[in-house]
């Protein structure tokens, strides 16, 4: 249920949490050149809107497939029935297009935080303080080996970013999953009300051919034509039982 993938994406979200806190403990925060700092805070901001936004469209899209599903405890069964009738799969759809957009806007940012760890030579570029204290170590070609060496602190701080940012990316594919899961419930309960809806009808018709069946027979005998059984004292008993048993008897087959 709703409840349980809930608690699995929890799950998720705080063992991200936890590599993150590896992370923090690794790198030393304090000391960072300032131009580092400033990369830190504008990414930290960036993350955290990207979080806040994803947990308001988890909780909004959560909130609709309870109240879809039946887990909510307000309201009687007839109005929450009643509400899976009235564009439930619409609802459904709007929601899996915000998760979708949500999730757009996240994965643009992994890109852009990929396009930057796969070169060596952004990332070395970054460390703006090292370059106007030690401009030999960036003159152009730089050695494989000071890439790597002047790379390390600026590719940890953003692998640390780009571990949280995969980390929503996650909880929103849990999420575009139970929609998925929701709409097949619902279809599974339209399917449901309409096959009932099929076979009443069908009942129905059932029901009516029966007694035009034996309106036809009380017809047939209520006909001014002398048939030669107009005289004889048990007629009308045996034409109205022979009608009820056939009209009984075809109700049963077809039914």
């Amino acid at each position: 249920n709703v409840t349980t993938e809930t608690d699995n994406t929890m799950t998720t979200a705080n063992d991200n949490n936890a590599e993150w806190e590896d992370i923090q403990k690794v790198m030393d925060w304090k000391h960072m050149p300032y131009e580092l700092q400033s990369v830190d805070a504008v990414l930290q901001t960036v993350v955290a809107m990207l979080a806040d936004d994803a947990r308001k469209v988890y909780s909004r899209s959560a909130r609709a497939m309870g109240e879809l599903r039946g887990d909510s405890h307000h309201g009687t069964r007839s109005s929450r029935m009643g509400g899976i009738g009235e564009h439930a799969q619409e609802r459904l759809r709007l929601h899996k297009d915000e998760v979708n957009l949500m999730e757009g806007r996240v994965q643009g940012f992994v890109r852009a935080m990929n396009d930057v760890l796969d070169d060596d030579e952004d990332m070395t570029l970054m460390n703006l303080s090292r370059l106007l204290t030690h401009p030999e170590r960036f003159l152009q070609p730089v050695p494989p080996g000071i890439l790597h060496e002047e790379s390390d602190e600026p590719e940890l701080m953003l692998e640390a970013y780009l571990q949280q940012a995969l980390g929503i990316v996650n909880e929103l594919g849990l999420l575009k999953g139970q929609i998925m899961t929701t709409e097949e419930q619902i279809s599974m309960t339209l399917d449901a009300v309409r096959n009932r809806l099929l076979y009443i009808n069908t009942l129905l018709s059932v029901a009516s051919l029966c007694v035009a069946v034996g309106s036809f027979v009380g017809s047939i005998f209520g006909m001014n034509i002398v048939n030669h059984i107009e005289h004889q004292p048990t007629a009308f008993v045996r034409v109205t039982a022979g009608g009820i048993v056939g009209v009984g008897g075809m109700w049963g087959v077809l039914s």
